[in-house]
């Protein structure tokens, strides 16, 4: 009796938990997604990409820690508005743990700060958050921005000021009569890696897989007005980019989310706009060599392995060069598989440029490769 009650009990549990981390198969993603949609009142976007994406291999192959991570976040977006979710959304799933006693920042924790601060902006309160938390995601706010400037990388933080009443309502901090969120200072410190090896102004077209809110595109078109920018991703992070960047970039021309069978159909359209929004399966629809660089950030460690592989097969073909940052040992197991520094994929024409562990965050590493 005991033993038949234990079987049930893991048969109904190993669904929603594998390793150390939450997933939700997709069966029951669906079913939940179809009751929750008829109960509420969605955005037309969002439920387009939703119902495609449930559609495909990719979503209907894995047991994902997404699924159930992305029901987490339809329910926030439901309930706080999409207009929020840099308080809400993002400080916890776009930018992983960036309060002030984090693992991520142990390498610079005892660094002098020697920038001016305003200490009545990091005492105050942000709307969705208590002080206490406000202050700790401040705080280490500063020590990166501390960091960026010892650096010489100062030049950087003069073109991406944000703006107080953004998108999103970000977490900023002040500096100098600018402001900034943990969101921008965390592109700096790739971008700056990256123009080590590449210029981005010599760059005409971008790919990014697992862009979440797109930070990276954001920072980077803010700065170069040559290249178009192309975000492949899982909804609702891709419905969260396409809300966030069409308001970010009133003035540039988008091709928004939709489903086509060819690359043909929608060439002109897609060739003339500055940003693109597309679910993963339909990157096998771009030309060869369509980009001359592809990015993917703190996203490779959270997905299964035979879709990485995947993926890797996808950016050989599209790509001229890759970059990608991931954690130096995979936090969250969700498979047997396990990814580190030194077993993702790498094709035997790919040569690099540097693959190294990073000094901030301390816990990552980052590689780039020219794809030959």
């Amino acid at each position: 009796m005991i033993i038949s009650t234990l079987k049930k009990i893991f048969k109904k549990t190993k669904n929603y938990f594998y390793g150390n981390v939450p997933i939700l198969i997709p069966k029951k993603f669906i079913n939940w997604w179809k009751d929750y949609c008829e109960k509420n009142n969605l955005d037309e976007n969002l439920i387009k990409m939703i119902n495609d994406y449930i559609a495909t291999d990719k979503f209907n192959k894995n047991k994902s820690m997404w699924n159930y991570l992305a029901q987490k976040h339809i329910k926030i977006i439901n309930e706080h508005g999409v207009e929020n979710f840099r308080q809400t959304i993002e400080k916890d799933s776009y930018l992983g743990d960036t309060i002030v006693n984090s693992r991520r920042i142990n390498s610079i924790r005892n660094d002098k700060i020697v920038i001016d601060y305003d200490v009545n902006d990091l005492l105050t309160k942000y709307d969705f958050i208590d002080l206490k938390l406000s202050l700790s995601y401040k705080i280490s706010n500063l020590m990166i921005l501390n960091y960026i400037y010892k650096n010489g990388n100062e030049h950087y933080l003069k073109l991406l000021n944000e703006k107080q009443n953004q998108f999103g309502n970000p977490l900023l901090i002040s500096y100098k009569d600018m402001k900034f969120s943990s969101a921008t200072l965390n592109s700096i410190l790739e971008i700056s890696s990256l123009e080590k090896h590449i210029s981005l102004k010599n760059l005409n077209q971008i790919l990014e897989i697992g862009a979440g809110w797109g930070r990276l595109c954001f920072s980077i078109l803010k700065m170069y007005n040559n290249i178009s920018y192309t975000i492949a991703d899982i909804p609702p992070a891709l419905f969260i980019a396409q809300s966030s960047l069409s308001s970010y970039f009133k003035d540039l021309k988008i091709f928004k989310y939709r489903k086509f069978k060819d690359f043909e159909e929608i060439k002109d359209e897609f060739e003339s706009s500055r940003i693109r929004f597309l679910l993963p399966e339909q990157i096998e629809l771009i030309p060869d060599k369509y980009f001359s660089l592809t990015l993917a950030v703190d996203c490779l460690h959270e997905i299964n392995k035979n879709i990485v592989e995947q993926y890797f097969d996808e950016i050989n073909r599209l790509s001229n060069n890759f970059y990608f940052k991931c954690q130096t040992e995979q936090w969250a197991v969700f498979e047997n598989n396990k990814f580190n520094m030194d077993n993702y994929p790498i094709k035997e024409n790919w040569e690099k440029n540097f693959h190294e562990k990073c000094h901030v965050p301390n816990d990552y590493f980052h590689a780039l490769y020219k794809i030959k």
